[in-house]
Order: C-alpha cells, then sequence, then structure tokens
C-alpha cells in the first residue's frame, strides 16, 4: 500500500525522504556542538568557583545537573535522550526555566519583526526593480542606484541607533521592549495596537536596511531578462508588454527561489542589531546574551531551529524551482 501510494504522488516521496534526510544531518551538527563545547575553556559555572561567598560543592551540584562533569558524548547522549524521551530541550542554565517556553515567548516578536521587513522591501523594492530594468531613466536610475549603494553599505547597527536616536528626540516611538507598561489592561485592540507601535520602529529599520539589496539584486536580474534573446522574439511577435514581463519575471525569480533557504534562516537570525538596541524582546538577543554566558543549551537550541529553517528553506526553494521552471521535474 505504502508502495503504490508513493509510486502515485512522487512528490509526497520527494519530501518524505528530504525530511528523513535532515535528521541524521541534525544529529551530526548537535554532536559536533557538544564536541566544540567541549574545547571551550570552562563553562558556565566555571566563574562563580572564584566568588569566595559561595560554596564550591553547590556549584559542583549544578554542574552535575546539567551534566557539565561529563565527558562531551555523554552529556550528547543524556540530551539526545531527554528530547526523544521526555520531548524536553533542556533548561537554561541563567534564566533557569525551561528552554521551550523561553523560545516560546520571544519567538512570535522576532518572526514578526522580520517577515514585515522582508515584505515590506520586497513590496516596494520590486515594482522600483521592475521599472528601471524595463524602461531605464537614466538621470533618475543613476540617483537610486547612489541612494541605494549608500544605504547598502550603511552597516545595520548604525541604522538602528540612528532610529534609536529619532525615537529618543521625537518621542514618537517607544525606545524598548515589545509592549508598554499597561499591556495587560488594554483591550484587544489596543494591545494589538500597543504592539505593532513598540514594532514599527525596528521594522522601519530593517525595511529601509534590507529595501537597497533588494532593489540592486531585482533590477541586474530583472535586467539581464530584458535583454535575452528570446524576449527579443517575442516583443518581435508583438506580444504585449505584459506578457513580457511576466516571462522575465518568472525566469528571474529562480535565483531568488534557490535563496530560500538564507531568507527563511534570517526570520530569525536577521534583526540581531536591531533587537539589541532598541531592546527588543526577541530571539537574536536572547541569543546573543545566552552566547555571553555561555548557556550551552540555549544556544543549541537557537542552532538547531536555524539548521531546520535551512533545511526546511532548500526544501522549499527545490519544490518551488520545480513549479516556477517547467525544465524541472522532481521525481
Amino acid at each position: 500500500m505504502i508502495r503504490v501510494f508513493f509510486r502515485r504522488h512522487p512528490l509526497a516521496g520527494f519530501i518524505l525522504r528530504r525530511v528523513l534526510a535532515m535528521i541524521p544531518i541534525l544529529l551530526i551538527t548537535v554532536f559536533f556542538f557538544f564536541f566544540f563545547m567541549s574545547l571551550a575553556p570552562g563553562d558556565f559555572y566555571s566563574s562563580y568557583y572564584e566568588n569566595p561567598e559561595i560554596d564550591a560543592s553547590v556549584i559542583d551540584h549544578y554542574r552535575a545537573e546539567f551534566g557539565l562533569d561529563k565527558p562531551f558524548y555523554q552529556q550528547f547522549f543524556q540530551w539526545l535522550k531527554k528530547v526523544i524521551v521526555d520531548q524536553d530541550l533542556g533548561m537554561s542554565f541563567s534564566y533557569r526555566q525551561p528552554i521551550t517556553s523561553l523560545i516560546a515567548s520571544r519567538l512570535g516578536n522576532t518572526l514578526a519583526l522580520n517577515f514585515f521587513s522582508l515584505l515590506f522591501s520586497y513590496i516596494v523594492a520590486y515594482p522600483i526593480a521592475f521599472y528601471f530594468a524595463y524602461k531605464p531613466r537614466k538621470t533618475l536610475e543613476q540617483t537610486v542606484n547612489f541612494a541605494t549603494l549608500l544605504l547598502y553599505s550603511v552597516p545595520s547597527f548604525f541604522l538602528a541607533l540612528m532610529g534609536l536616536l529619532i525615537a529618543a528626540k521625537t518621542g514618537l516611538f517607544p525606545l524598548s521592549g515589545a509592549t508598554g507598561a499597561n499591556h495587560d489592561s488594554l483591550g484587544f485592540f489596543g494591545q494589538v495596537a500597543d504592539r505593532l507601535h513598540h514594532m514599527l520602529l525596528p521594522v522601519l529599520v530593517g525595511f529601509v536596511g534590507g529595501i537597497a539589496g533588494s532593489i540592486r539584486s531585482m533590477k541586474v536580474l530583472l535586467g539581464e531578462e530584458f535583454h535575452k534573446p528570446y524576449v527579443t522574439a517575442v516583443r518581435a511577435r508583438g506580444v504585449g508588454d505584459l506578457s513580457v514581463i511576466k516571462h522575465a519575471f518568472r525566469n528571474a525569480l529562480i535565483p531568488f527561489i534557490t535563496d530560500m533557504s538564507g531568507i527563511l534562516a534570517g526570520l530569525i537570525s536577521g534583526s540581531l542589531f536591531t533587537e539589541i538596541i532598541f531592546g527588543y524582546p526577541g530571539i537574536g538577543r536572547l541569543m546573543y546574551e545566552a552566547t555571553l554566558r555561555q548557556d550551552y543549551y540555549l544556544v543549541l537550541t537557537n542552532m538547531i531551529m536555524s539548521d531546520i529553517l535551512v533545511l526546511g528553506g532548500i526544501l522549499i526553494s527545490d519544490l518551488l524551482l520545480a513549479a516556477a521552471d517547467p525544465r524541472v521535474r522532481i521525481k
């Protein structure tokens, strides 16, 4: 029955094989994480030995509780058993909370921030790229090229600092946090408005930082497509502009689709500086603090999420590539 099903539905078999292939890749990645973690000097509790007010036996107890006194391979199998049997990613050393609850409380903030930043960047960038690729206007295009080059060369942390300065000078935007102090006392629409108000400036910073690269890359891709022989042939047959744009857009999407893994991974890691500077409670800021504190299991969870997004992005890009390019077929 199963073989017959997969013969009739080869796409389902392809997806299942890719998902199953992710498991050994993730296990190998995690194993090497524990290995390199063991090479680093000290751990989260090492600095506490220097405090004379803390009994060394108490520190030993906590190190043993988290398995930090064992070889790296034993830590790996202990962690793997806990994940498979107990469905538990472990406890954070520094927060003394389950990692699952820590991630769940911040993941939505980061996903929303990066999603809207990317969405608005593409919505604005693609029409501009289309316009200058299809009907170049030399003087105006040079101005746009200079502006995008300037924005592209500005570091993301500098944009975030400028945004924070604007918020401090104007008082129009909150300086930190994802919600206000009175958030819980507000009604549903008031809470939504409060979250949007706190997210507005960080999203704007991400939008400004991402739009330049989107315009430049899409303009180059579309410009190359519009100068290819098949476009000249289509125009010679009297085909309308809309059909020409449709064909060129579809072909120009292919390099964008192959980059899907990086785009999905950026939904978690793409706003690190923004979250740190704005004090925004997201995954990027949490993982930055966890790395500084050597909160290994928290960093490990972030690495696993990033790996899953990269691998999932590769799978999605393969499926979209098959849909966009009729020459590609998944068997």
